[in-house]
């Protein structure tokens, strides 16, 4: 399972980081016992002794890395693995209400808590607040963290969902 290079163009050009870099490969999927050290050794060599930001998601059939020059976040998550009850734990009703679908909230969550420094993580998800859903197209929405200075974040952020038949996927960037 890939994303085409289109919907690839398409996520660069709303996020926008034109040098966003993307590694998706379904032997990294938590299925694999071996999914962690596969990833790292591909990250590795695509980072090839360049300091830039990363961050990796795996689901049980998929793996996904990002590089990009700023503090970057992303996830992936089978769509139908997604509950009600377990979103309620971790969002407010408004966000519930708002967002396009629950894998969707719950992606961009992931993938925004990723982004942030690791010292201003907050210890649970539900502190995250997303917001500012715009549907592009069938495939893609954008949003943002709407909270970020809670967090000692930049303000200027953003997110981009891609929805895939069987995954949704979440890249968030924040710019310095």
């Amino acid at each position: 399972m890939t994303l085409s290079e289109s919907v690839i163009e398409s996520l660069k050009k709303h996020l926008p980081c034109s040098d966003l870099e993307v590694l998706m490969r379904t032997e990294w999927g938590s299925k694999n016992p071996d999914n962690r050290p596969l990833i790292r050794s591909e990250l590795m060599k695509a980072l090839n002794g360049r300091c830039l930001y990363t961050s990796i998601s795996h689901c049980p059939d998929l793996g996904v890395a990002v590089i990009a020059p700023s503090s970057v976040g992303v996830d992936v998550e089978v769509r139908e693995r997604v509950t009600a009850p377990v979103m309620a734990r971790i969002s407010q009703e408004e966000e519930m209400l708002v967002a396009p679908s629950l894998s969707s909230l719950w992606c961009a969550k992931e993938a925004a808590f990723k982004a942030l420094r690791a010292y201003e993580q907050p210890s649970v998800l539900s502190k995250i607040s997303i917001g500012d859903w715009q549907n592009i197209d069938s495939q893609i929405e954008t949003y943002r963290l709407i909270n970020a200075r809670e967090f000692n974040s930049p303000s200027e952020n953003r997110g981009v969902i891609v929805h895939s038949s069987s995954h949704t996927f979440s890249f968030f960037i924040f710019y310095s």
